[in-house]
């Protein structure tokens, strides 16, 4: 008789073991809703390494050449609007961005900048070169100055990499520029910003 009411006893034990449990767990799982979106220190980790690996990729397409190449494509800055939307343009910074971006899930921009003086003082002139979208909060971004010369030849993208074509930037009316000062050899300092998000 004594060993049956311990038995029970232990049975009602367990019981209430597994229900203080299953509560706790059930407790711990609405208070942190987890999403996606949700901030933590992991998603700012990842954001600081986009920005990194942006950084990283402008600094050696600059070194290489291959930004300059792509900037001085004779079609992009005819137009304000964006040129490539569904990645990189076809040049070999092109190639690098998709690699780097578009294979992992990761969108991005690329919008060049230049300051145009005008009767109000400066403008800050936009030239989309990408864009896939509208970035989301958490989106990282780097940016490098590209300084163009008066020297610099225009080149055209066939296939994957940019050709050089004979018109230099001083022989162009306009490019980047509404107005040139004559007598300069910098024709202009851009900004090429990179936005990167994950998709």
């Amino acid at each position: 008789m004594v060993t049956m009411s311990r038995g029970q006893a232990h049975t009602l034990e367990a019981f209430v073991a597994a229900t203080v449990l299953l509560a706790s767990v059930t407790f711990a799982l609405q208070v942190t809703a987890v999403t996606p979106l949700t901030a933590s220190t992991s998603s700012q980790h990842i954001e600081n390494q986009q920005a990194s690996v942006a950084q990283g990729l402008l600094d050696a397409a600059a070194e290489n050449g291959t930004l300059k190449r792509t900037i001085l494509l004779s079609s992009i800055s005819q137009i304000e609007e964006d040129n490539y939307v569904d990645g990189g343009p076809p040049t070999a910074f092109g190639q690098m961005l998709n690699d780097t971006f578009g294979e992992r899930g990761i969108a991005f921009n690329v919008d060049i900048y230049t300051v145009q003086a005008n009767q109000e003082g400066k403008a800050l002139n936009r030239f989309g070169l990408v864009h896939m979208g509208k970035p989301s909060d958490h989106a990282a971004s780097a940016s490098r100055l590209v300084t163009l010369m008066d020297d610099d030849v225009l080149h055209e993208p066939k296939g994957q990499v940019a050709v050089p074509t004979n018109t230099t930037l001083d022989s162009a009316s306009s490019f980047y520029l509404e107005e040139r000062h004559q007598g300069d050899p910098v024709w202009t300092v851009l900004k090429v910003e990179v936005v990167v998000w994950r998709m």
